[in-house]
């Protein structure tokens, strides 16, 4: 085993002050060891975890400049070594934003773990999101006393607000060493400066630990303090000066990576002086720590930042080796990202293409500097090359054309057509192959005109049937919810006034095609379009039925976001019938088949199908934080799925009176739906936007805005999205009895009917034990267990005076007015 530390200057000395501080970290859920790069966090909790915790596990990743789906995935590479349920339902998660940490708290304080284990994530600074501190909180919020959880990280920048109950913060000013400190780190090596000698080296470092190594180094070296404060002048002379040449090269090559094996490290040189020879030379380097666990030699910052300014000055010959060996040595360990990145730097595009990328790889690593630097090789890729690999090729095309890069897919495209009209090298059985993929992916450009998808889809069925029985595409299908982020499936293919059962029937026939081909994804979208086109009819008794054949077949082929958006059409009916029993177990399923797939795209469209259910019935103050805003719907969904999230909001800002910000968005809304010809919440914002004039006494103005929505609508008999807003419009409607069809305007106030008397009997249902909102019973269980205010708000991500506020309703709903009355009922 490779072991750091073989002489006496590299041994580690903890100040007192510093190890009662790292004492504390035993009696806290979580601690943050935050200072900047070259204080000592790595390596001095790693030695008091050695020393001071011998009987406890410690598990360690260390982020580095990758992907943020990367390091996310490390960490929860972490968590699976106490609780491997928890791992999957973090990863599906993907990495947290502001709006999504909430949901890995809930989780998180879910954890198991039966051994006392310290579970550390380095470099934390590096992990790429938008809510460090955010992800920090949630994981001070598990509940197992054996587990310790520690972040090591530079500054985290963040308001006061996210900091929790029970973190630890250990600061830059814990890790300064005093004048007796350098001089005990001086004794250990041997050494005896005097008095002077330790002001000296005092003074020039700061009290910093990197700068007092080199220090030491520097005297051990030159027999005296050097008065040196420049950083690169101490690893000049205590370091850079004193090694050969060949270990020179070794070093400035290594400074590519953050992190390397010592099988990396051997792969870097052309005359490699072998894997246990580059260990012993790694060894002897400080700046460079081993970590274990992991297998991997860290190069400190400070270290690598002078390596890599040398590395720049070195012959270009000498930076493309190396480029081309760290190319290999990355795909060597399985980093496809790492390896394409220094490919390109030395336009070795062959080897690139020549990687086992999947459809997965970029579902993993979603972040948009994935997508450029494909993006970037498809410009500087020559035509030949790239059309020698056309199955990699529609991979990527695939990627530019969900990232709406219109000039890298058009580009791409264009060389799988010259591949296909003029083959060469492929056989029969692969040009099939590359057709039938080509036309799967093609018929995305038709999206959402049914016929026009379908007539690639049976082009490609054409072409892969004759490779497989059934055919399948290797690169189309999967688990990534078939409406697009949407809950619907009517909101996106209703697209032309007056042909919706043409419409349905298209689907009818066009539909299996696709899953077929794409192993069942899609299955049970024919069933809910039908579904959602009866009830939109007022035919609650086929949307019943057809539901539940869609319940059927999407669970068969394991497709979730259909089984939520089949519950939500059940929950809707429920309304409309006021059966309560319907209402609460259509919500419980959407909650519990969500829960348990725990991806993060699934969760997004449960949160939409509950805030539609609980607009239904007139709440709106329990939406989701995401739901709050265009800016955090625009990072949570879809851009195909966007307008459905902005309807939900939509509905929001109508109830709460927020006319004005409803009208900007409603503008935006229409302008999308209409390029992308979405009916439905073109329909739908003007019905929101009449019920606002009306309430802003513009009676005329509402009527008008109205009949538009109905001129939309009712060339389909699509009625729901009216009476759904029925106490709204029902004053409006009359101002349009002449201008409508006597039976139409009979089958809508029928419906209004229906509606309000269906919401009231649901929110009667509702009364009594279930008398709290969801929110509302979730904060009355955590009172009644005996959680703090400060505790909940915590757990829960939201602030102590949104609990305060939260349990006086709680009180008042109940009718008890102490915790001790609270506890005696019953949820």
């Amino acid at each position: 085993m490779i072991k750091k530390c073989g002489c006496p200057e590299d041994s580690i000395y903890l100040p007192e002050r510093l190890l009662s501080r790292l004492e504390e970290v035993k009696s806290h859920s979580l601690t943050l060891l935050e200072a900047p790069s070259g204080f000592g966090k790595t390596t001095s909790f790693r030695e008091y975890l050695n020393k001071s915790c011998p009987g406890a596990r410690s598990f360690w990743y260390t982020c580095r400049e990758e992907a943020g789906a990367g390091a996310w995935d490390g960490i929860c590479g972490l968590v699976e070594k106490t609780d491997p349920a928890a791992s999957i339902k973090l990863r599906a998660l993907g990495v947290p934003d502001r709006d999504a940490a909430a949901e890995a708290a809930s989780v998180i304080s879910g954890l198991r773990c039966k051994l006392e284990t310290y579970l550390v994530i380095d470099n934390f600074q590096l992990l790429k999101t938008d809510a460090p501190a955010a992800i920090v909180n949630a994981f001070s919020l598990h509940n197992s006393p054996l587990l310790r959880i520690v972040f090591i990280t530079q500054k985290l920048y963040a308001d006061r607000t996210w900091e929790a109950p029970g973190i630890l913060k250990i600061s830059a000013d814990d890790f300064l060493f005093d004048g007796a400190a350098i001089r005990r780190f001086f004794e250990l090596a041997g050494l005896r400066p005097d008095v002077g000698e330790i002001k000296t080296v005092l003074d020039a470092s700061g009290g910093w630990i990197a700068a007092i190594r080199l220090h030491r180094m520097h005297y051990i070296t030159a027999g005296e303090v050097s008065e040196e404060d420049s950083m690169d002048e101490l690893i000049e002379s205590a370091l850079w000066s004193g090694l050969p040449e060949q270990e020179r090269r070794l070093l400035m090559s290594l400074s590519l990576f953050e992190g390397f094996s010592a099988r990396q490290a051997s792969m870097m040189l052309e005359d490699s002086p072998g894997k246990e020879r580059t260990e012993e030379i790694l060894e002897k380097i400080p700046f460079t720590p081993y970590a274990p666990a992991e297998g991997l030699f860290y190069m400190h910052s400070i270290l690598r930042e002078f390596l890599k300014r040398r590395f720049e000055c070195s012959p270009r010959s000498f930076r493309n080796q190396a480029y081309a060996r760290a190319g290999r040595a990355a795909e060597a360990a399985g980093d496809l990202f790492q390896a394409t990145k220094f490919y390109l730097d030395t336009g070795d595009y062959e080897s690139i293409l020549a990687m086992p990328f999947t459809t997965r790889f970029f579902y993993n690593f979603p972040d948009s500097g994935v997508i450029d630097l494909f993006e970037r090789l498809v410009d500087e890729c020559p035509d030949e090359t790239l059309m020698r690999r056309p199955i990699p090729l529609i991979i990527f095309s695939q990627q530019f054309f969900r990232d709406r890069r219109t000039e890298a897919f058009s580009r791409t495209t264009a060389l799988l057509r010259r591949v296909i009209e003029a083959p060469s090298g492929l056989t029969d059985e692969e040009l099939g192959r590359v057709r039938g993929e080509f036309y799967m992916l093609m018929s995305f450009t038709k999206f959402n005109d049914i016929a026009g998808m379908s007539e690639y889809h049976r082009r490609a069925y054409s072409d892969l049937e004759r490779l497989s029985s059934p055919p399948r595409s290797l690169i189309f299908g999967g688990d990534m919810p078939w409406t697009m982020s949407g809950a619907s499936v009517m909101f996106l293919y209703w697209r032309e006034s007056g042909r919706l059962d043409k419409t349905l029937s298209v689907m009818d026939e066009c539909l299996p095609f696709y899953v077929t081909l794409a192993g069942g994804h899609g299955a049970g979208a024919g069933f809910i379009f039908r579904a959602e086109a009866a009830l939109a009819r007022g035919d609650d008794e086929a949307a019943e039925i057809l539901s539940r054949s869609a319940l059927y077949e999407a669970g068969e082929a394991g497709q979730t976001g259909n089984n939520l958006c089949a519950w939500l059409v059940l929950a809707r009916t429920a309304v409309l019938r006021g059966d309560g029993e319907l209402y609460c177990l259509a919500r419980k399923n959407i909650r519990d088949e969500a829960a348990r797939s725990a991806q993060r795209s699934i969760l997004r469209i449960a949160d939409l199908c509950l805030a539609y259910t609980d607009l239904l019935i007139g709440r709106h103050d329990e939406l989701p934080s995401w739901l709050d805003g265009e800016d955090s719907i625009a990072r949570a969904v879809y851009a195909d799925g966007r307008p459905y999230a902005l309807m939900i909001l939509g509905a929001a800002l109508l109830s709460r009176g927020r006319f004005g910000e409803l009208r900007d968005s409603a503008d935006r809304v229409i302008e999308i739906a209409g390029r992308m010809k979405y009916l439905l919440p073109l329909t739908v914002m003007k019905i929101f936007l009449s019920a606002a004039a009306d309430r802003e006494s513009n009676r005329p103005g509402a009527a008008c805005l109205l009949k538009d929505a109905l001129d939309l609508a009712l060339p389909d008999m699509v009625l729901m999205p009216f009476a759904e807003c029925a106490e709204l419009l029902a004053p409006i409607l009359p101002c349009l009895s002449e201008d409508l069809d006597s039976k139409n305007y009979r089958a809508l106030l029928t419906l209004f009917r229906r509606q309000t008397e269906g919401a009231a009997a649901i929110r009667r249902a509702l009364s009594g034990e279930a008398a709290l909102t969801e929110r509302q019973r979730e904060i009355a269980l955590m009172l009644k267990k005996g959680l703090t205010v400060k505790q909940i708000g915590g757990r829960l991500g939201i602030s102590e005076n949104t609990v305060k506020t939260t349990k006086k309703a709680i009180y008042e709903r109940i009718g008890v007015h102490s915790r001790a009355e609270l506890a005696k009922e019953r949820f």
